[in-house]
């Protein structure tokens, strides 16, 4: 039988698209009940648990962007099942909403928000060197809070990134994919 759900399932499709509580969840060793981490009361602040290593010499999982294996355009076969999770403002969720119905619209079919995100990581992944260049470029900076009152810092903070980012796509080489049949 199977076992009822602690937690009421995500709204969103990609509500779990960066979630960095599941990633470490699914390479950590089996933890007794007693010793699982509980759901935190404030859900606004964003809170990382690590679980101890089950080994004293065993550091915590490090999880970095990789370099893809496979060259750009290249079918991959993978299935895609690593879920994440990320939080949203009103603007962002409307222009990604926006992205998914515009890819909706033209391909004529019914694709879920995850299939964009996949495909513009994807894309993303072709442009990775023109990214961190550009990456590089910012400097260190300080990451703020996430409490009320600093939504502006957060917006100047993300501005940045976002300035890095696009500039980063733009002087990319052009895509292009290996199968080029519809």
């Amino acid at each position: 039988m199977a076992k009822p759900l602690r937690d009421p399932p995500p709204t969103s499709s990609v509500a779990r698209l960066l979630d960095v509580e599941a990633a470490i969840r699914a390479v950590a060793p089996a933890q007794p009940a007693a010793a699982r981490p509980t759901e935190p009361a404030n859900r606004d602040l964003p809170v990382v648990s690590v679980p101890p290593p089950s080994r004293p010499t065993e550091s915590p999982p490090v999880f970095s962007a990789p370099t893809p294996s496979y060259p750009a355009g290249a079918l991959t076969g993978e299935p895609a099942n690593i879920k994440r999770e990320l939080v949203l403002s009103p603007s962002t969720e409307e222009t990604f909403s926006r992205l998914v119905e515009v890819y909706r619209r033209s391909t004529g079919t019914r694709l879920s928000n995850s299939h964009v995100a996949r495909a513009m990581l994807k894309g993303l992944a072709a442009c990775m060197t023109s990214l961190e260049r550009e990456a590089d470029a910012i400097g260190r900076l300080r990451l703020p809070g996430n409490a009320r009152g600093r939504e502006g810092e957060r917006e100047r903070f993300e501005d940045r990134i976002a300035e890095a980012f696009v500039n980063g796509v733009r002087s990319a080489a052009a895509y292009r994919r290996k199968d080029q049949s519809n």
